[in-house]
């Protein structure tokens, strides 16, 4: 058998995939990787003093140095007004600045460009009320004015046996009441039981009064993997796959849940279907908060993604190495960013819980078979478009 003969780091790393025998594979290997952090070493502190020496390097590193994220690569809705940066935006804001360093000159200037700024108003409010009026078209329940708080059902799939989960679940939402699913009753049997209900209330000696949505969670493996929350009577219908649900119980330092009405933080929301979700989980929430109870409910939209989280916030006096409060968030006002000085009062957190990840899969406009799909996840798979 010929010999091997020994390879240097100086070789192209295809050259390992060329080596017959194991063991020099696995010694040339390391010896490139060894070779190639030490350049990579070298080359980082070489570059440290450098830019110690002269500070205007790293600056101009700084500015060419940007990480492609997904957020940078998105796809902006052409629908969201002011989102899309281009070059025919720029060139448009230039020339308005002329326009309107000219218009202090000439008065017909000026009443020309008011009339511009005026159309362009006009023509933003047009498309306004046009996407206001295609989202009542497609979701008429969403976007009328409730008549009353809500009232939930909320239930499970079939065949379930624990319910500890589906209690916290319903405590989140106000006015809401758990029944554990019948294994008979179908998603269109429950929601024309819960739509119009013919049981007497024992309470009341009444008809019990029609819910306003449907919650469903599916259980697998004896954790909850989704939700579908359907708005009754007719729809719509969304359904969302949970992950990384994480129970009150095990949350360091949680507070105990009251019967107060929270608050409801909506961030992030901004394409028409992004708008339709967030109406969805207004329509969840009584729209009269009780702010003696301090609890706040805070969906917040990333990549698609909808993280839930609950809080209490309480004020306390401010420990002596805090900073003011709103110190750095504003450098152009007029304490130049220094936050309200003297004010000596914090905001302080408490989450309640539970926490857990939503993510919409698709959106439908009817109940189950009498369904037609607005949206679903296999409609786009451009990971750089985001959807909400």
């Amino acid at each position: 058998m010929a010999k091997v003969k020994k390879t240097s780091t100086s070789q192209k790393t295809s050259r390992t995939f060329r080596i017959p025998n194991k063991l020099h594979r696995q010694a040339h290997s390391i010896r490139l990787k060894t070779a190639l952090g030490a350049a990579k070493r070298k080359e980082k502190f070489d570059r440290k003093k450098a830019e110690a020496k002269d500070p205007s390097l790293r600056e101009k590193r700084m500015v060419t140095n940007i990480p492609d994220t997904i957020e940078r690569k998105r796809i902006w809705d052409e629908r969201i007004p002011g989102a899309v940066p281009t070059a025919a935006g720029e060139e448009k804001e230039k020339n308005d600045e002329a326009a309107t360093a000219a218009a202090g000159a000439d008065e017909a200037a000026q009443e020309e460009l008011a009339a511009k700024e005026l159309a362009a108003a006009h023509e933003t409010a047009q498309e306004a009320a046009a996407e206001s009026a295609e989202i009542e078209g497609l979701f008429p329940t969403l976007s009328r004015p409730p008549e009353g708080p809500p009232r939930i059902l909320l239930t499970t799939s079939r065949f379930n046996h624990t319910h500890d989960q589906a209690t916290e679940l319903a405590n989140l939402f106000p006015n809401t009441t758990y029944v554990p699913r019948n294994n008979d009753l179908g998603i269109l049997d429950m929601c024309k039981i819960a739509s119009k209900p013919t049981k007497i209330d024992p309470s009341t000696g009444e008809v019990r009064k029609p819910y306003s949505h449907l919650i469903v969670a599916n259980v697998n493996a004896k954790l909850i993997d989704a939700l579908t929350i359907i708005v009754l009577p007719a729809g719509p219908t969304f359904r969302f796959t949970m992950s990384s649900y994480q129970p009150a119980m095990r949350i360091g330092g949680h507070g105990r849940p009251t019967s107060h009405i929270p608050e409801l933080i909506l961030n992030n929301f901004l394409t028409p279907l992004g708008k339709t979700t967030a109406g969805l989980f207004q329509s969840l929430f009584p729209q009269q908060p009780e702010l003696q109870g301090r609890q706040v409910v805070t969906l917040h939209n990333q990549r698609d993604f909808i993280f839930f989280r609950r809080h209490r916030y309480v004020f306390r006096e401010k420990r002596e190495t805090e900073k003011e409060a709103g110190f750095g968030l504003d450098t152009s006002r007029a304490d130049g960013g220094k936050g309200m000085e003297g004010l000596g009062v914090r905001v302080g957190l408490q989450e309640i819980g539970p926490r857990f990840t939503l993510k919409l899969r698709r959106v439908e406009r009817g109940i189950k078979k009498d369904t037609v799909f607005e949206w679903n996840g296999g409609m786009d798979k451009v990971r750089t478009k985001f959807q909400l």
